[in-house]
């Protein structure tokens, strides 16, 4: 067992800290440059305009000022955890690069179960986990009704086309041109928009409908701090499907499991994206309702049972069958 790791892996600490401090970076930036098109654009006039720049440079522009801040913060608790990490991995190797297990002898392996990961992002019910948990249900909240009224408006918008061809609803751009056909849509999605860091989307919105786009590169460099948060949030689920798999947890991988393809579904564009957003979004919602969380857990733990006692019995019965 030579060279063997235990605990958290440095590297992909090192590397998650740079994902957070990159983002700090990315949102510092969008902030800088909506605040300046915001503030500085003569061509949008009236009451609307000068409302939303009153909420944004009093409440929203404060509030992404302070995910910086956060952002940052967190970038020198995960390189500082690497590094005791590191020196911790090194103290409990022997002179021949055996395993020492922490309060076990030095010449047996461990035989306590360690996650992959510091406890304050492996542990579900760390801290940092709950509040992660409780921004996604924020977002939830927000992104299931819009989710549900872009399918709506999609339906209502091409039913003739839909009528006589259904493979038009995996058509990106008819998704695209019902969405900015919605003149009620920002009131749905523009708070979404800023809290989950799609700038780019919320550019789009301020600008109204029949407004002209913007161009493909500059919208996918304001939607970039959006897109990094939600493949952190694909790579949190994957790494609780790895740990409760790696812990013998099937519920727990099955649960864990689901929310990764969820997350990872709702970058697909189209009726795949738009679904995954509804049932990800009802799905962090119902979380935030006291005692749901647990009643959802106990449920994929009641599964995970039934299906290792399940497939346990079809082994006996193939290996009774043959005579093993």
């Amino acid at each position: 067992m030579a060279g063997t790791l235990w605990g958290a892996d440095v590297e992909q600490l090192r590397t998650l800290a740079q994902q957070f401090s990159k983002t700090a970076d990315l949102l510092q930036q969008q902030s800088t440059q909506l605040s300046s098109q915001i503030n500085n654009n003569p061509a949008w006039k009236g009451a609307d305009a000068q409302r939303f720049r009153s909420d944004w440079n009093s409440n929203h522009r404060t509030l992404l000022q302070q995910t910086v801040s956060r952002l940052q913060q967190e970038s020198k608790v995960l390189l500082r955890n690497a590094d005791e990490q590191e020196k911790a991995s090194t103290h409990a190797l022997g002179f021949d690069g055996e395993r020492v297990a922490h309060g076990g002898p030095a010449d047996g392996p461990a035989t306590s179960f360690v996650p992959w990961g510091p406890e304050w992002i492996a542990e579900g019910d760390s801290p940092f986990r709950k509040g992660w948990d409780a921004y996604n249900g924020v977002l939830g909240i927000k992104g299931a009704p819009l989710g549900l009224r872009d399918i709506q408006q999609f339906a209502s918008t091409h039913d003739e086309i839909l009528s006589s061809d259904w493979r038009a609803i995996w058509s990106k751009e008819l998704w695209k041109s019902s969405a900015a056909a919605d003149e009620l849509r920002g009131a749905f999605s523009g708070t979404l928009n800023l809290v989950s860091g799609r700038f780019g989307d919320l550019a789009e919105v301020a600008r109204g409908v029949g407004a002209e786009s913007l161009g493909r590169s500059q919208l996918r460099a304001l939607n970039a701090p959006g897109n990094l948060l939600g493949g952190i949030g694909v790579a949190l689920d994957g790494l609780d499907s790895v740990n409760a798999i790696r812990e013998g947890e099937t519920g727990d991988a099955v649960r864990s499991g689901l929310k990764t393809l969820i997350g990872a579904g709702s970058f697909v564009p189209g009726p795949i994206g738009v679904s995954c957003m509804v049932i990800g979004g009802a799905w962090a919602a119902v979380e935030l309702v006291p005692g749901a969380k647990d009643a959802i857990d106990q449920g994929f733990d009641a599964f995970g049972d039934f299906a290792e006692d399940v497939t346990s019995d079809i082994g006996d019965g193939v290996k009774d069958f043959f005579g093993f």
